[in-house]
């Protein structure tokens, strides 16, 4: 049984980014993965802050927590994206 409370949302958050952006790299160029996880990365960075100065308490520590989870996802995924095998017709 699946359950969703504790730390399995964001986990999963994780997880998930981390393989979206190695999946991406595999049908796509190095420069476009790393373009998309730049502008990505600083918008968990902003939505950081935000979750900081404009939401505060608890509401915007979970905002946080999410945020910077996609950012560690998106930031894992990045550095795996060069080791992953290209497909049939993707250069560089």
């Amino acid at each position: 049984m699946l359950m969703l409370e504790g730390w399995l949302p964001i986990i999963m958050l994780f997880v998930i980014s981390a393989c979206l952006i190695v999946l991406i790299a595999r049908f796509t160029r190095n420069h476009i993965v790393f373009s998309l996880s730049a502008l990505l990365g600083l918008v968990c960075l902003s939505t950081i802050l935000y979750s900081i100065f404009m939401v505060g308490g608890w509401d915007g520590m979970a905002i946080g927590f999410y945020a910077i989870a996609a950012f560690l996802g998106l930031a894992i995924g990045t550095a795996i994206s060069p080791f992953v095998k290209k497909k049939d017709g993707v250069s560089g």
